[in-house]
């Protein structure tokens, strides 16, 4: 029993002394912390630009009285197609009427005066100038009739185009002002399904037309709808300060289009400055304005400020040029070293 007592000790000391004679051996070295690092390239693969509108009509027309009144009759509904020419809507045109009769008795008392003093001027019973008084009141009194006449005609609405009529504003019997929409007619006759979206103006730049676009519509999820810009806005709007960027797509006579079709864009641009693509992991301090990377610079951590381009989900992109004389940057254990510190670094 002793013995077994006295081999157990002399193992556990010589254990012991290993150890002591390791950690004697280790004593000094200091373990430096690890990171990983990734090469920088440049890079102009588009970088897309992403919003989202509704489908529109490429041709919408507003049709509306010139006069205001009230409406006698609509003779069209919404959803309905109507051919060019086509009546759809009449006010009551008593008041109208009553004016077009009034000019025209004006005219025909001017003309009677007028051959009257001409007579008169003949047998020297009137002067020159009451003829020429005369002709100038029958000049105006033909004036009004003319205008009576023509606010008669357009106390109507006829369809100007051939298409559908997407919204009806008003009901019978209803007072409208003049000019007030009363049928909104979309006739795409050649011409497509748009979408409009407001681009920011560090992207606008990137644009021109042509650029091609990716459609995706919620009433299509599995779909994807090719598109082209086909306009884009000079100005930004002065209510969203965005520039309102036209998107024209492809009609699919699989999966038919409709007005309202709330669509997501994926606008890819052909203009596409080199960039370094960084990843988000990389990024430490800040987001937008500044932001802070690291890199190794004789063998030491060296902070980098920069201004992220753009930020996707998982990379962020720094314009060329910004890092010049930098290779590589540390991603994995960025968040734990500081500037000047010596790093380990595991490729």
């Amino acid at each position: 029993m002793k013995l077994k007592y006295l081999l157990f000790c002399s193992v556990l000391f010589l254990a012991c002394k290993e150890n002591y004679i390791e950690s004697a051996e280790n004593k000094g070295k200091v373990n430096l912390p690890t990171v990983k690092m990734v090469n920088l390239t440049l890079s102009n693969e588009p970088i897309p630009i992403e919003a989202s509108g509704m489908i529109g009509a490429k041709a919408e027309v507003n049709l509306s009285f010139k006069l205001g009144g009230i409406i006698q009759q609509l003779y069209a509904e919404e959803t309905q197609y109507v051919r060019k020419g086509q009546l759809l809507a009449s006010l009551r045109t008593n008041e109208i009427d009553a004016q077009v009769l009034k000019a025209q008795q004006a005219v025909q008392k001017a003309e009677r005066d007028l051959v009257r003093i001409k007579k008169m001027f003949a047998d020297t019973a009137a002067t020159l100038e009451n003829v020429e008084d005369l002709t100038t009141q029958l000049k105006v009194a033909q004036s009004d009739l003319d205008i009576a006449q023509f606010n008669q005609q357009y106390a109507k609405i006829v369809a100007p185009v051939s298409g559908k009529v997407l919204k009806k504003f008003v009901e019978n019997n209803e007072l409208i002002s003049p000019g007030a929409p009363v049928y909104r007619i979309a006739t795409n006759k050649g011409k497509g399904y748009i979408l409009k979206i407001g681009v920011a103006d560090k992207d606008v730049i990137r644009i021109k037309l042509g650029d091609r676009a990716e459609v995706h519509l919620d009433a299509y999820p599995d779909a994807i709808f090719e598109a082209n810009v086909t306009e884009i806005a000079e100005a930004a709007d002065p209510r969203t300060g965005v520039f309102p960027v036209e998107i024209t797509l492809k009609s699919q006579k699989e999966r038919p289009l409709r007005n309202g079709f709330i669509g997501k864009v994926k606008l890819l641009p052909s203009r596409q400055a080199n960039y370094h693509k960084i990843p988000m992991s990389a990024l430490v301090e800040g987001y937008r304005e500044k932001a802070n990377i690291y890199t190794l610079h004789n063998g030491k951590v060296t902070k980098i400020s920069v201004r992220p381009a753009f930020i996707g989900d998982d990379f962020f992109t720094i314009s060329e040029g910004k890092l010049a004389d930098i290779n590589e940057v540390i991603t994995e254990g960025a968040a734990f070293v500081k500037e000047g510190m010596e790093v380990e670094v595991i490729r």
